[in-house]
């Protein structure tokens, strides 16, 4: 199948209808995790998250979705080991990436580059890779880059922030974007994106997402489609 990415903004949320609306169209268990979540932002990021994949997997055929976790912890359909799932959230976007093979996700909202944390996290070349951008701009966009890429092979990997983010060093060249590790032999693969103050990463296992692009969903149409028999 296809690598899909879709992404949203969860602003709309806030209208207490429609958060009501999609609220009643998704499973059981994403209105649970939803009741979890105190703060009002983070429970529209948590419910429109979950519409996004369930809205794409119901696309698949999947009505209904079972979940279960993986052994370090990450969501999975406990019933169906073809298709694999993430998602991520920032700000006031969610994003979801589906694939048939392991795939990680993230989104950051684009801020100053964190230096300390670059230094202290990342690996002796990102960090000199920032040190030598020519501005604070271009420093932020690569601090952003950085970390968004790493956090989708974390994921992809299945061992999330298991994993030291300088336990792999990330490769970003004007030919693509390739990491040095030693968790295993499997390719995986890179597609980053900024748009609308925002970095987008994407890291798929055993696929080349060249071609992915990042798909804007809307919240009364996702209801719609989730209500639907």
């Amino acid at each position: 199948m296809e690598i899909r990415l879709y992404t949203a903004d969860v602003g709309v949320l806030a209208d207490a209808a429609l958060f009501e609306t999609l609220y009643r169209a998704v499973s059981p268990a994403r209105r649970a995790q939803t009741e979890r979540v105190r703060p009002p932002a983070g429970k529209r990021l948590s419910l429109g998250a979950g519409a996004l994949l369930e809205a794409a997997l119901a696309e698949l055929g999947v009505r209904a979705p079972r979940y279960s976790y993986g052994p370090n912890g990450k969501p999975c359909l406990a019933d169906r080991d073809d298709l694999h799932f993430n998602l991520s959230h920032s700000g006031t976007r969610v994003l979801c990436a589906i694939s048939d093979r392991a795939v990680g996700c993230d989104v950051e909202r684009l801020r100053a580059a964190r230096l300390a944390v670059a230094k202290r996290c990342f690996c002796a070349a990102e960090y000199r890779a920032l040190l030598d951008c020519a501005d604070e701009a271009a420093r932020d966009r690569l601090f952003y880059q950085l970390w968004t890429l790493k956090e989708s092979f974390m994921k992809a990997t299945g061992l999330g922030f298991q994993l030291p983010l300088n336990a792999f060093q990330l490769q970003i060249t004007e030919n693509g974007i390739s990491v040095a590790q030693q968790l295993d032999a499997r390719p995986y693969c890179f597609r980053s994106f900024f748009t609308g103050g925002y970095a987008y990463a994407l890291c798929c296992m055993d696929r080349t997402p060249d071609g992915v692009g990042l798909t804007e969903r809307d919240f009364p149409s996702l209801a719609a489609l989730l209500t639907q028999g």
